[in-house]
């Protein structure tokens, strides 16, 4: 296994991006926020990376962080998810906020990602529950974040009402965190980081 990629990062693109290493310029599969947390062009980047095998080809994935690569593991380990459903779920939510997702079994959460469908959905629920819950930490305290996830699907079908689309509402409520959750705080949240206020 191919642990990880240093190098210049020579080239970025909407799906990854070009690392010189060593005159040798390798190409990894990236996630949206992986993307966006890479340096300028021409300096020194690190991505943990994973090596996948098919019979006619050799793909590199890259990772911000192991957790980030651990979840991608795990994702491709469901049956019927390959890597580039395992890429669209980590584009749309990062490690915590997935994590948030299967503690509390939010179904419309996972669908609303490009190419997971319902069975797909369920099956992702089902298989990484237990599976997850050593990277979780404290579980229960992420699945009992925005009142057990029923005020975040609320925001976010309020959101989803006012023109949203599920991925921009997910990104923006990613962030939310308060000892006291309101319906009412969070979709303003929710607005203020989409520019509508």
């Amino acid at each position: 296994m191919i642990d990880f990629v240093q190098g210049k990062l020579a080239e970025k693109s909407e799906d990854g991006a070009i690392i010189d290493v060593g005159g040798v310029g390798l190409f990894l599969c990236v996630s949206t926020s992986t993307l966006q947390g890479l340096p300028k062009l021409g300096e020194k980047a690190r991505l943990q990376s994973y090596l996948h095998v098919k019979e006619d080809l050799l793909q590199l994935y890259g990772f911000s962080d192991k957790r980030e690569r651990e979840i991608f593991l795990k994702l491709i380990g469901v049956s019927g998810i390959g890597p580039k459903a395992a890429m669209a779920v980590l584009s749309a939510y990062d490690p915590e906020n997935f994590i948030r997702i299967i503690a509390t079994e939010d179904l419309d959460a996972i669908t609303a990602v490009s190419g997971v469908g319902k069975k797909s959905g369920q099956r992702i629920l089902l298989e990484l529950k237990d599976k997850l819950a050593p990277l979780a930490g404290d579980l229960s305290k992420i699945g009992a974040r925005g009142d057990g996830g029923d005020m975040y699907r609320q925001a976010r079908e309020a959101l989803k009402g006012l023109g949203y689309g599920a991925t921009e509402i997910n990104l923006a409520l990613d962030d939310y965190a308060s000892e006291e959750p309101r319906l009412e705080d969070m979709i303003r949240f929710g607005l203020k980081h989409l520019g509508g206020a």
